[in-house]
């Protein structure tokens, strides 16, 4: 009876660290809204770190978070770090245009892939397409497979709830 049940365990096993294996562990949320806003009206909101309480989605889902802006808080070269009960973690801008958008690299605290996330511009008349985006190779390898596989859900609905947050504030602004 027991060999029998250390065979299946044994299966069971062997059958997860094969499909990890084969799984991708390429991270690649995105998520987009359009706003009645020029790129310049919302770049206010996302190049400056001062203004992301007024649209990010993480002080909602944590009220625990603290933030720690660095010696730069706006355009290329901006950070912040943030601890909470949900986890910790850090971004840095490393690109910023009015035209375009942001880019900035995360990390956070027990994971040691470097994230590249940002947001897009795209405009579209009196309207602009705002693309939020957040792309890496999860590891370690096998639990990041499995991991990487649920991230658009894990993450997906919170960059919704930041963009309408952004849609409002820079909608109401006007």
């Amino acid at each position: 009876m027991m060999q029998t049940f250390l065979k299946i365990f044994a299966g069971f096993v062997v059958l997860f660290v094969v499909v990890g294996l084969i799984l991708d562990n390429q991270v690649d949320v995105k998520r987009e809204i359009e706003i009645n806003a020029s790129p310049q009206e919302i770049h206010r909101y996302v190049n400056n770190l001062n203004e992301w309480p007024k649209w990010s989605p993480w002080q909602e889902l944590d009220p625990t978070i603290k933030t720690t802006l660095g010696d730069k808080s706006q355009g290329i070269g901006a950070s912040q770090s943030w601890k909470g009960e949900s986890g910790s973690g850090s971004l840095k801008i490393t690109q910023s245009t009015l035209e375009s958008g942001i880019v900035y690299d995360m990390s956070f605290e027990g994971d040691s892939t470097k994230y590249v996330a940002g947001m897009e511009y795209e405009p579209n008349g009196k309207t602009t397409k705002v693309i939020w985006f957040m792309r890496g190779k999860m590891q370690p390898i096998i639990i990041g497979n499995y991991f990487a596989q649920m991230m658009d859900a894990l993450v997906g609905d919170s960059f919704d709830q930041g963009l309408q947050n952004l849609k409002q504030a820079v909608e109401t602004k006007k």
